[in-house]
């Protein structure tokens, strides 16, 4: 891509945009750049749609749910429109797009959580085709009992996030000092919302990478990059979805999350 020219890359972002884009609806808040600012334009198309989505090493389901991850911690309200609209536009159901927001629940808080999903069920119901999808229902085998799911959360815990995940867990601080509301969290983030079918665990680790990059959430992010490396993302895979989501949450994340990334890869070297 280094060898593209400008011309290139606004050509490549007119195709993509121009299947993306078929179902905006007139008067967005975007629509009005042009007449605002060409220069601004011209940057976005070049460097976001003709460059950034389009670099490979990142299918574009991912680099979507990336995207509606970030703006959902963001909390903008017409990039959360935006970002929706084009994962519907891809081919992700509309139960897929609310899934995210389940996940993020616990990594982008309560208020940011129940915003995404007011705003993006104001893009689902702009269409009759995403309002018939949105009734389909999503598989889960919701339990009864908060002991049952912290016994399924342990098992999810050990296969996503290796075999010490469950004595990480239980040295961590929350459990220390806030026992009843960890086991009771945990039971609910592992022992059920993990396993409900809308998001794959790749989706999934994709969603909370994001979600703690985009919050700053470093030692954190640290210990998730560890957990999923080569297990579920490709160190490649992981370097695109900093960089999509960076697009969005402010460049210069990116550099402080790929320091993290490298100090992880280097760990793992001398562990090795």
């Amino acid at each position: 891509m280094i060898d593209i020219d400008s011309e290139q890359l606004f050509t490549a972002s007119q195709q993509l945009k121009g299947f993306i884009d078929r179902f905006v609806p007139q008067g967005r808040l975007t629509g009005a750049l042009p007449s605002i600012s060409t220069d601004y334009v011209k940057l976005q198309d070049e460097i976001m749609w003709g460059g950034v989505w389009q670099v490979p090493g990142l299918d574009v389901t991912l680099r979507s749910i990336a995207t509606i991850s970030a703006q959902c911690c963001n909390g903008w309200g017409f990039g959360l429109h935006h970002q929706v609209r084009v994962g519907l536009s891809l081919g992700m159901s509309p139960q897929k797009i609310k899934g995210i927001f389940l996940q993020l629940m616990f990594y982008a808080g309560i208020p940011a959580t129940v915003f995404a999903l007011s705003q993006a069920q104001r893009v689902i119901n702009e269409r009759p085709e995403w309002i018939s999808e949105d009734t389909m229902p999503v598989s889960g085998d919701w339990l009864d009992s908060v002991e049952a799911k912290f016994q399924r959360a342990q098992s999810v815990l050990t296969n996503t996030s290796g075999a010490n995940a469950v004595q990480s867990s239980a040295d961590s601080l929350q459990a220390e000092f806030l026992p009843e509301l960890h086991r009771l969290i945990e039971s609910y983030e592992y022992g059920e919302v993990w396993l409900r079918s809308d998001l794959s665990t790749k989706e999934r680790m994709a969603c909370v990478l994001i979600a703690l990059m985009c919050r700053g959430h470093w030692p954190q992010f640290r210990k998730h990059v560890g957990s999923c490396i080569d297990r579920f993302l490709t160190q490649r895979e992981i370097c695109e979805l900093i960089s999509q989501a960076g697009w969005y949450r402010g460049w210069p994340y990116v550099e402080d999350a790929l320091g993290v990334v490298q100090e992880s890869l280097a760990g793992s070297s001398v562990d090795g």
